[in-house]
């Protein structure tokens, strides 16, 4: 009997599975190779046997086979059918007791263990390979998942800074042209609070929400340069990094220039709104960038919540816009259309 070699789970496990593999393939002589290592290691694998039993032609060697699966479970009923078909069709002719062909592992008898083998130092030397190995492996897996999880709590800063940088108004020529469904327009106070004529009114709106727009669609190409950077993680963090410098220099020049905008006071709350966002958008950038120099997640919490106050008070600011925009165009084409 070949002496016993302790069982290995691991090993075992991976060269029964490339057996199977092997098996299913059609490649008959590899699948027998890998259960039989995979059972020498480990004869207490049935279904190793099992399948071990349906790769090999000797009938006696698979009779072998399915006799060894019955005696760790005699219930096993895919056994039971293989040794009665074999028994049928009179391929085992009487000799059950026959030795089969080739040298097939035996299941383990209960017999004092063999001190030496139990602890054989290529065993252990083996299984400290693959543990290092391991421990490898997870050492430069660890960065990249924070950087994957950094780039996902910012992911919602790229939404409210897309969304704020939509379209809101028209270009000022194509304004006569705007054909929205908006309510009629009612007479209100606030030209009257405004002190200056309606017509002043209304073209200083005009070229404050034309020079918003040119802000906001260098915003727009920051933001969509930011995401193919930050997407596919190029460059890695340092990619990032340099990315995010470049995004937030970006939005604090679109902020100076804002601050130097003049709003009608009918837009000054939605100016005030829109400041802060980018001011909160700054921050959670910061925040960003300080969580690239020590991957701390306190950080990486921090921009989120930035980032969504700022997507808060940008789309507030982004509806008042909006809405000032659709009056001027309904204005327009209404005074268009009045009879001289």
């Amino acid at each position: 009997m070949e002496p016993e070699v302790k069982v290995d789970v691991t090993e075992a496990h991976l060269l029964y599975e490339r057996g199977v593999a092997a098996a299913r393939a059609d490649n008959r002589r590899v699948a027998a190779g890998f259960l039989t290592r995979a059972l020498r290691l480990d004869p207490r694998n049935e279904s190793a046997w099992l399948w071990l039993s349906g790769v090999l032609d000797d009938p006696h060697e698979r009779a072998f086979c399915l006799r060894s699966v019955l005696t760790l479970n005699p219930h096993n009923t895919h056994a039971q059918r293989g040794l009665r078909l074999l028994e049928t069709r009179g391929l085992l002719n009487g000799q059950a007791d026959k030795a089969p062909a080739m040298t097939l592992p035996s299941l383990p008898v209960e017999t004092k263990e063999r001190p030496v083998d139990r602890d054989a130092w290529w065993i252990n030397w083996r299984r400290s390979n693959r543990e290092w190995s391991r421990s490898r492996l997870l050492f430069w897996i660890f960065p990249i998942l924070l950087l994957v999880v950094a780039i996902g709590l910012y992911q919602s800063f790229v939404v409210a800074v897309e969304r704020s940088a939509a379209v809101i108004v028209a270009p000022t020529e194509d304004l006569a042209s705007v054909a929205l469904f908006v309510p009629p327009l009612v007479p209100t106070i606030e030209p009257v609070l405004e002190a200056e004529p309606l017509a002043v009114v209304e073209g200083l709106t005009i070229g404050y929400l034309g020079a918003l727009e040119s802000l906001r669609a260098d915003l727009r190409v920051a933001t969509e340069t930011y995401r193919e950077a930050t997407t596919m993680l190029a460059g890695g963090s340092v990619g990032a990094v340099a990315a995010t410098q470049r995004l937030r220099a970006t939005v604090a020049s679109s902020r100076e220039a804002m601050s130097q905008l003049r709003p009608p006071g009918t837009l000054q709350p939605a100016h005030d709104d829109y400041l802060t966002g980018l001011n909160l958008q700054l921050e959670g950038l910061d925040a960003v960038l300080d969580f690239y120099s020590g991957y701390d997640v306190a950080y990486a919490n921090r921009a989120a919540q930035r980032f969504q106050e700022a997507r808060a008070y940008l789309e507030r600011a982004q509806a008042t816009f909006a809405t000032e925009a659709r009056q001027l165009a309904d204005l327009s084409s209404t005074t268009a259309q009045t009879p001289r």
